[in-house]
């Protein structure tokens, strides 16, 4: 069997609008464990006409290199500093709404590396379902943050919020194993 390397990369990002996006990120703060965005992080600019305070850009990146019989997948959680943006930066309990929308990026970066851990590390097989759990895992995620904008009324409601809050932490505890960069 011919050796074969193969490299693909997925981005996606949940903005104004929710659908996949392909692009490459120049100025974005990858999520880290205990580390907290800042309003300074939000340079965006904010859209006059939106009824939002802030918007929280953030997505994955997925990259899946193979060379003969070793494979590597790392799975990214990012935040787009340009492309996030805030009306009030001086209101700590809004940004801590906008932190829990990067976080719950990084749960469905926690599901998606799951998911390919089960996988193994064959290449083919690799190839043949990063794109379908990709997929899988955008549409729940899209659902999910629209609940939970929803739900807490885009944070108005305090004890809808403070549900969330909980029920994130909660699900990222349940996925630690997975926190790490690479799935291999």
């Amino acid at each position: 069997m011919k050796p074969f390397l193969f490299s693909f990369l997925l981005l996606f990002a949940l903005g104004e609008e929710t659908s996949a996006q392909h692009r490459e990120c120049k100025d974005c703060v990858e999520w880290k464990e205990g580390q907290r965005l800042k309003w300074s992080d939000f340079k965006g600019t904010p859209k006059r006409l939106s009824q939002n305070e802030a918007l929280t850009d953030s997505g994955m990146s997925i990259a899946l290199k193979c060379d003969n019989n070793t494979s590597e997948v790392i799975v990214k959680c990012f935040f787009d500093r340009t492309k996030s943006w805030t009306k009030d930066n001086k209101s700590a309990y809004l940004l801590a709404h906008e932190q829990l929308h990067f976080d719950i990026t990084e749960l469905f970066v926690r599901k998606l590396r799951k998911q390919l851990a089960g996988l193994g590390s064959d290449c083919q097989k690799l190839n043949d379902h990063v794109e379908k759990y990709y997929n899988e895992n955008y549409k729940e995620y899209v659902a999910y943050q629209d609940a939970y904008d929803r739900e807490s009324e885009h944070s108005i409601d305090k004890k809808k919020q403070a549900y969330w809050e909980q029920k994130v932490a909660k699900e990222l505890e349940e996925l630690k194993p997975f926190a790490s960069l690479a799935t291999n």
